[in-house]
């Protein structure tokens, strides 16, 4: 009784962490009050951190988008882009894998 409830706990942990990253052509929505600059700023940092490669593309209306895209020996870029919506900013994470979501995404949790 102990491992089949140990087991199924287990599952259910797995299952739980999976979700929270992207997945092929999937999405993961994030939202913040902190300022479209202030948020960009600590992404860069914890991206410089972690010796990630990056580009931003800024919007007039605000916000912009940041990737990978294009950098040398990336196989699996990412899409994080960043919507200014007046008093909080929506950002959505799209990744091609989920290897290559799964660090953006602890930077995003980190910087939200």
């Amino acid at each position: 009784m102990k491992r089949t409830v140990f087991a199924l706990l287990s599952c259910l942990a797995v299952s739980a962490a999976s979700a929270a990253v992207p997945s092929a052509g999937g999405a993961v929505a994030r939202s913040t009050a902190k300022p479209a600059d202030q948020f960009a700023a600590c992404f860069v940092a914890a991206q410089d951190q972690a010796a990630q490669p990056w580009s931003f593309v800024p919007r007039a209306s605000g916000g912009g988008t940041f990737s990978n895209a294009g950098a040398k020996g990336v196989a699996s870029p990412y899409f994080l882009r960043i919507a200014d919506r007046g008093s909080r900013r929506d950002i959505r994470l799209e990744a091609t894998s989920a290897a290559s979501g799964a660090p953006v995404l602890r930077a995003v949790d980190r910087c939200v």
